[in-house]
């Protein structure tokens, strides 16, 4: 079967477009990284991702079987290294990806979480820009077109055949770099950024979308020159969208409703808090972040998060949830007479990384 597999390799570029239909049908369940023959692709990975990049241009049904390979593939440097190729990102974003018709759109964002892990793409990818596209943003750089179909596309709503989900991921890896949370708080000429329109999405029911979202608020939260923007109303206003995963059926005092973003006010008793132990943790950590200034410490007991994080407390049975809640809690109740040592951008001292 290795060698059918090997001699199926050089038809992927045969000139009749039915030859490399059957090909590329025959090859892509093979390339499952659990499958006993991926080391064939590896060992010709420089070849076929050469192949397959040309192939994700031609027919929609080929090109789905080609993404499909590459997504599977793109976990092995090798592979990664050949995809870090500014003409084919280019293309991925802008003819598969920001397009209202193209069926391929959610299969373009699963590759590009994977290929932006790499430093090379990523940096590829903040460096792209294009000239604004009809029902998007004024922006022109590939992260605010991307954002802003992230914000439309939700639930299909501006591709009938995508909801763009896997998009929240690579918004998450792109602000682990210094550039990618500076272009995230970039805005557009309606004064909008692109964190402002990935924010909202912190209660969401897909997984990933709601998931990713979580983790670039939480690296975006790293550049601490940005809290106010961060945490502005009239802004990002990102607080009540970390509160709100925090919150469970639990009700509050009516001094501690007082000064709460009004979005977790009187919840209701059906009120869910984040089932996803994981994720309630980064939540925490991007409050952690939040209160490495003063000016954030109190902005953020001004808006009562301290009761939220008590009651979550109270309900936490994830032992480490716990003790990043009791972080808050402190820092929140602490006297301020001695001024706390304020993290850095890069610091990881208090055992917050980027993820």
């Amino acid at each position: 079967m290795e060698a059918q597999l090997v001699e199926l390799l050089p038809f992927l570029h045969d000139g009749r477009m039915e030859v490399r239909q059957i090909a590329i049908h025959n090859i892509v369940s093979f390339t499952a990284p659990n499958s006993e023959y991926f080391h064939v692709f590896v060992k010709n990975a420089k070849s076929l991702t050469k192949d397959l990049k040309t192939l994700v241009k031609d027919d929609t049904t080929i090109a789905h079987d080609a993404i499909r390979s590459l997504i599977n593939l793109s976990g092995e440097a090798v592979v990664c290294a050949e995809l870090d190729d500014t003409d084919f990102i280019k293309f991925l974003i802008f003819n598969i990806i920001i397009s209202k018709t193209n069926i391929l759109s959610d299969l373009g964002c699963m590759l590009l979480s994977n290929m932006c892990k790499n430093d090379g793409i990523a940096a590829k990818i903040l460096a792209l820009e294009s000239k604004p596209v009809a029902g998007l943003t004024t922006g022109t750089t590939a992260v605010a077109q991307l954002a802003d179909t992230f914000l439309k596309g939700t639930d299909k709503g501006y591709n009938l055949n995508c909801t763009y989900d896997f998009l929240a991921s690579v918004f998450a890896t792109l602000a682990m770099l210094p550039l990618g949370r500076s272009m995230l708080f970039t805005k557009d000429e309606d004064n909008l950024s692109p964190l402002s329109k990935i924010v909202c999405f912190t209660e969401h029911p897909n997984l990933i979308r709601r998931g990713g979202c979580i983790t670039a608020i939480k690296n975006a939260s790293f550049a601490v020159e940005h809290h106010p923007a961060l945490l502005d109303e009239s802004d990002i206003n990102v607080l009540p969208y970390i509160l709100l995963p925090l919150c469970g059926p639990e009700e509050f005092d009516i001094d501690d409703m007082e000064g709460m973003p009004e979005d977790i006010q009187l919840l209701p008793p059906t009120k869910t808090r984040e089932a996803d132990a994981h994720l309630r943790e980064t939540l925490l950590e991007g409050l952690i972040l939040l209160t490495s200034t003063r000016e954030g410490r109190d902005y953020l007991r001004e808006k009562k998060t301290y009761p939220v994080v008590q009651k979550m407390h109270a309900a936490e049975t994830v032992d480490d949830v716990q003790e990043l809640a009791e972080r808050i809690v402190n820092m929140l109740m602490r006297d301020e007479g001695n001024e706390i040592t304020e993290i850095k951008e890069d610091d990881d001292e208090d055992g917050i990384s980027e993820v």
